[in-house]
């Protein structure tokens, strides 16, 4: 048996036999290279729309294209030269390829699906652009058309719940759209999106509720155990992968099945291999795999293509299942699997400085990862004081249960210098303290003018007095200092606080508890005020007079810290009316 050609020596054959040599070195694995070839004697390409047509690495595309040298059209978009055309294809089996293809069995839903298409690329072109930083790598619309025709295919979605752990690609709207008696839940970090999915919901007349969840610090208890079906487009790590898994499965019903779009490059199967052990070691059973299912704009790497994976739990699965996670899950940016993680000393020392404050306050230190933070709290037995620091506690243990009792009289420094954006009104909610000191990046979307300061300052403002120190202690952190004012003498205000005081309890309870303590209402008195200034929706889907389906309302079951941050204005509104006689 001849030895193959190396890439070296390809570059010295004519263009049709470095292509053909190509073709060799790929043996068996050759069909998307060869459909590569005979797209470009069709028509010009963009190398992106190669990349996502055919779901092949950037890398490989870029093979084949060096390959064809002078047998290509000049010009940025390729195509192979006219007098070329046939030979290629001749030589190619073009007409092998077409005879041998598969049918896309979705392809007659989806012909006939073109104004549930419209609809939803009109709806992904308002919708929030992507974040690098949290691996947002935008679907298609013909993607999130395809998922819901697929689960529409597989599962009777009337009466069901669907949940989506994470849904920048718009699944939820794409499938309630589709089969508008299914309702859904969606839980993201993204701020921005959760908005635009709740009002993109209710104007469609779906049934779909918004929660602000970070999933490293678990699912939000108003998602858990209620869905028939999770959906999740993960960051494509293995510690991100398994963690949304894990977030999925608690937020499952004990019949449950998992949606999990993945996808790896050829070139790497090892990871691969490392994702789809995650599989396993959670005890997920993979009940079906359809290749290249999702197509995305970007992604070169993957083929701008991902698996679409149906896996079904053992009854073992949800054992398996941990509430804790790495926060660095992302590929990108401060939170990615390379970054070390950690505060810098001079901001950890900045930070327990201005948490201490003035009366020397002992410190309770947050940070979502080790690093300086606990150094620098170890070191501060004189800057706090009494020399009695309550040490260091994680933010997820912050966000998910807040401060112990003992601490409360203290201060809390937390480090957010890695926030996404949504942390540092969760961290004002959480914190039950005399001061709260929180570092982050001085690029923080609440610092970046002064309209977003008086917004946050705002809506804490029962609670919290805020000073905003940009710039410091160095160009690119700043710190954000809380100081609890006096309980407020207006009712309304009091109320407010009561809430505010209390994020981490369901919410219409701490709000009857208040409206009881603060108004003198009976409890049944208070649970029907309640009830009645809750805002507009339920915690079950309703039809309005003219048989539109309202959306779900968070408010209903869930607490304040899942609370997503465009509603809590009107909602400390409605708290406030509540409280007038």
């Amino acid at each position: 048996m001849s030895a193959r050609p190396s890439a070296s020596s390809r570059s010295e054959l004519p263009a049709p036999d470095a292509v053909g040599a190509l073709v060799a070195e790929y043996g068996v694995h050759s069909r998307a290279i060869r459909e590569v070839l005979v797209a470009l004697t069709d028509r010009s390409w963009t190398l992106a729309d190669l990349v996502q047509t055919f779901a092949v690495p950037r890398r490989t595309v870029e093979e084949v294209l060096a390959a064809l040298g002078p047998d290509l059209e000049p010009g940025d978009l390729p195509r192979i030269r006219v007098d070329r055309v046939a030979e290629y294809r001749r030589r190619f089996g073009a007409d092998h390829l077409r005879a041998t293809a598969l049918a896309d069995p979705l392809g007659p839903a989806l012909a006939e699906a073109g104004d549930l298409l419209a609809t939803v690329t009109r709806l992904r072109a308002a919708a929030p652009p992507p974040r690098r930083a949290l691996d947002h790598v935008a679907a298609t619309p013909e993607t999130a058309v395809r998922r819901a025709l697929w689960l529409d295919a597989h599962f009777d979605l009337a009466g069901g719940h669907l949940l989506c752990v994470g849904d920048h690609d718009l699944t939820a709207l794409a499938t309630c759209l589709l089969r508008p008696e299914l309702t859904a839940s969606v839980v993201d970090v993204d701020e921005r999106l959760l908005a635009y999915i709740d009002r993109a919901a209710p104007a469609e007349g779906l049934a779909i509720r918004c929660l602000v969840g970070d999933l490293r610090f678990g699912l939000p208890p108003a998602a858990t155990g209620r869905a028939e079906l999770a959906f999740t487009d993960p960051p494509y790590t293995p510690d991100g992968v398994r963690l949304f898994l894990e977030r999925a499965l608690e937020g499952l019903t004990p019949k449950g099945r998992i949606l999990l779009a993945y996808g790896f490059s050829e070139r790497t199967p090892a990871l691969g291999l490392a994702v789809q052990r995650e599989f396993g070691e959670l005890e997920l059973a993979v009940e079906a795999q359809w290749p290249a299912f999702s197509r995305y704009v970007g992604a070169q790497a993957i083929g701008s293509a991902s698996d679409l994976y149906l896996l079904r739990p053992t009854n073992k699965a949800r054992r398996k299942a941990s509430r804790g996670g790495r926060p660095t899950i992302y590929t990108h940016g401060e939170q990615s699997a390379e970054a070390s993680g950690g505060v810098a000393a001079d901001v950890a020392s900045a930070l327990v400085d201005a948490a201490a404050g003035p009366q020397r306050l002992p410190v309770l230190g947050s940070a979502p990862v080790p690093g300086e933070l606990a150094a620098a709290l170890a070191g501060t037995g004189e800057l706090a004081g009494t020399g009695e620091l309550a040490g260091e506690r994680s933010l997820a243990a912050l966000w998910t249960g807040g401060v112990p009792g003992p601490a409360r009289a203290g201060a809390v420094a937390v480090d957010a210098t890695a926030d996404p954006g949504s942390w540092l009104l969760r961290i004002l909610l959480a914190a039950d303290a005399r001061r709260v000191a929180v570092a982050v990046g001085n690029q923080h979307p609440d610092l970046g003018d002064a309209a977003s300061q008086r917004a946050l300052a705002e809506l804490v403002a029962p609670k919290w007095a805020l000073r905003f120190r940009r710039s410091t202690p160095g160009p690119t952190s700043a710190l954000v200092e809380a100081v609890t004012v006096d309980e407020p003498a207006d009712p309304g205000e009091r109320l407010v606080r009561h809430v505010l005081d209390r994020a981490h309890g369901r919410l219409v309870n701490v709000w009857r508890d208040g409206l009881v303590a603060v108004a003198g209402l009976s409890k049944p008195a208070a649970s029907t005020r309640v009830t009645t200034a809750l805002p507009a929706g339920r915690a079950a889907p309703e039809t309005d007079a003219a048989g539109a389906r309202r959306g779900l309302a968070p408010e209903a079951d869930a607490s304040l810290m899942e609370i997503p941050r465009h509603r809590l204005a009107p909602l400390f509104a409605a708290i406030r009316a509540s409280a007038a006689p």
